[in-house]
């Protein structure tokens, strides 16, 4: 499928960037933006309060690249408000995100705009993503499921079935219906807000690998889930009371317990036995239905951690 840019009804596309400390990658995302067989209209950088030289090789960049690029610095805030910041700036009819370490394939805007034109002819189109690959030193994971093909909430019940940030590209008047990213959370705000466009529009994947998310150990919640474990919990609780009158009982119950879970696997992986006790104590606080979750699972897995505990293995 081909995008005509040439067509007198051309698609303009924003491309956010929230950049913090990132003087050593975000070179690499802008070339892979001035590389795009579809240029995009206009990249707004938001610089969320970077105490290295990232601005400085930004502005050193601007100077030679063929990029319309807005730079514009804001005090630290979080990736959220960065977003938010950029989204507030565009004028553009799409809204694409890049993370400053992440990179895209040449062709993503031209494959991506061409499933929007052509999905658009008969879906109210929220959401077109695309494949991803994720990259952590010499190790690639390709993510490729699920195929998404029209009305897809539910599915976010129990997994973010968004491929990532990098991948998205959303019409300017959808974010902003709904008001961008929670900035009042810390964890999972991307998949609040798709799961939010997903409610009300229909979502499309582009089944092909047209970004790369680079990921180092900063930050990375399985490397520290101690950290982000309470905001997921805060996660769960507004999610929850944003669809009260929405979800069945069971599922406010399936959804709590599904990503409680998610956090005891990685708390026992880790052989952080007390927090898998406390995931666990969570999980029997939404129901009793948890002792009996994922076959049993869940209770197997505290059971050999509270005695691992008690002995101190």
């Amino acid at each position: 499928m081909k995008y005509n840019e040439n067509n007198e009804n051309k698609l303009t596309v924003a491309v956010v960037i929230p950049m913090y400390n990132s003087m050593n990658t975000i070179l690499r995302a802008l070339l892979s933006l001035e590389k795009q067989t579809v240029r995009p209209t206009k990249v707004i950088i938001v610089d969320d309060g970077s105490i290295d030289e990232s601005v400085k090789t930004v502005n050193e960049y601007i100077t030679s690249s063929s990029l319309i690029i807005q730079l514009v610095s804001q005090k630290n805030a979080g990736p959220s408000a960065a977003r938010n910041k950029g989204i507030s700036l565009a004028s553009e009819k799409l809204v694409c995100f890049l993370d400053a370490d992440d990179e895209w394939n040449e062709n993503k805007l031209e494959e991506q705009l061409a499933t929007y034109v052509q999905k658009s002819k008969s879906h109210n189109v929220g959401l077109v993503e695309t494949f991803t690959i994720d990259s952590c030193a010499d190790k690639k994971i390709k993510r490729d499921t699920p195929l998404l093909a029209g009305k897809h909430f539910k599915d976010f019940l129990y997994a973010n079935v968004i491929k990532g940030t990098a991948s998205v590209m959303i019409p300017l008047e959808i974010l902003k219906e709904f008001g961008g990213f929670d900035e009042s959370l810390r964890y999972a705000e991307d998949r609040l807000l798709w799961s939010q466009i997903a409610g009300k529009y229909d979502v499309f994947t582009v089944p092909k690998y047209l970004a790369t998310r680079h990921f180092g150990t900063e930050g990375n919640i399985t490397s520290s889930p101690e950290k982000y474990y309470e905001y997921k919990k805060e996660f769960i609780t507004k999610f929850i009371n944003l669809y009260s009158d929405t979800l069945t009982e069971q599922e406010k119950i399936n959804f709590s317990l599904s990503n409680i879970y998610e956090f005891l696997t990685t708390f026992y992986t880790n052989k952080s036995y007390k927090w898998v006790v406390l995931c666990y104590r969570d999980m029997l606080s939404v129901s009793s239905t948890a002792v009996y979750y994922n076959k049993g699972y869940a209770s197997l897995k505290a059971l050999i951690s509270l005695l691992k505990s008690l002995l101190k293995v």
